[in-house]
């Protein structure tokens, strides 16, 4: 008798949509975000690419299951004051970003809006309302701040990429001439060596010290 044809076992294999996440999670931890296809993401799985599209239906939709299960980690603090609460915050999420690097890049593409992008959010809304800020003022601090703290990793990313728009960029800053960039040239290191953890901080507490002057008298104190 001929042996019936021997189908995958992995086209019978059951997932669900936390561990997809996490195994893209995992292959654009590795090797970047470019590496996110539905054929490759199902070759990890160990299943067809078939397969994979009766759970998500494009890359963009993976994108955002693997930003969500990232922005699980980030630590939401729920003591001290305002201000302390609200720069280890976005401390935290600066530190998820180095992590995961590629949930910094997709936000550039697609707007995180997961429950957890949205759960820290909301935190940020309420410690900066809590402090005496106007809806306004709330709104435009949280937009601020998550802007500075995505392009403070995401600088931070480019400098630690070892690619040719980097190399570029770094003989341009050397070569800077002091008759025509002067101030460039005069300050090239520094140039080079930018978006570390101090000159985020530094920044991070710039912009919290002007939300400070925009508040209203509340009970939290100063």
């Amino acid at each position: 008798m001929t042996p019936a044809k021997r189908t995958r076992s992995s086209a019978r294999r059951s997932l669900d949509l936390d561990q997809i996440a996490a195994t893209a999670l995992e292959l654009v931890d590795r090797e970047g975000h470019g590496a996110l296809t539905i054929r490759r993401l199902a070759e990890e799985l160990g299943v067809g690419a078939m397969t994979l599209y009766g759970y998500v239906r494009t890359k963009e939709e993976i994108a955002e299951h693997l930003s969500e299960l990232a922005l699980r980690e980030l630590e939401i603090p729920a003591e001290g004051r305002w201000d302390e609460r609200l720069a280890r915050l976005f401390g935290n999420l600066r530190e998820l970003l180095l992590r995961h690097p590629s949930v910094a890049y997709l936000d550039t593409v697609q707007p995180l809006s997961g429950p957890a992008a949205f759960r820290a959010a909301d935190v940020a809304l309420g410690i900066l309302a809590g402090a005496g800020l106007s809806r306004a003022d709330s709104v435009a601090g949280m937009s601020n701040l998550v802007s500075y703290t995505f392009g403070s990793a995401l600088f931070r990313l480019h400098q630690a990429t070892e690619s040719e728009p980097r190399r570029d960029y770094e003989r341009r800053v050397r070569l800077a001439s002091m008759d025509s960039l002067p101030h460039i040239a005069d300050m090239a290191a520094e140039m080079l060596d930018r978006c570390g953890d101090d000159e985020f901080e530094t920044g991070l507490q710039d912009l919290i010290d002007g939300l400070r002057r925009r508040r209203r008298p509340t009970s939290e104190g100063d």
